[in-house]
């Protein structure tokens, strides 16, 4: 009767079962978030084509700046805030505070 429960073989195949059961659980979860992560994608790429979409006719009206090659910029530089320099200088250093 203990056998069943103490024999090394019994031991090994449910550990190997309960390892085989975690993997599919494992992958179940990782396809419903690539099925989730594609849906974005495909959300972003209908977002960026309505927007292009509704940019082309204000770009054609305003001819004020020639387009280089007809790439339009991905990235666009961050302004700075004026108010950056006086945040800084209200800090004081380590061991300055009295």
């Amino acid at each position: 009767m203990f056998k069943r429960f103490f024999d090394p073989a019994t031991i090994y195949a449910r550990r190997a079962q309960r390892s085989m059961d975690e993997a599919r659980m494992a992958a179940l979860e990782h396809e419903g978030a690539a099925e989730h992560h594609a849906a974005l994608a495909r959300m972003y790429r209908e977002r960026v084509a309505r927007l292009q979409a509704e940019l082309e006719p204000q770009q054609a009206q305003s001819s004020l700046v020639p387009d280089p090659g007809g790439q339009v910029a991905r990235i666009t530089a961050l302004k700075k805030r004026e108010d950056a320099g006086a945040a800084k200088a209200s800090l004081l250093a380590q061991g300055l505070a009295g």
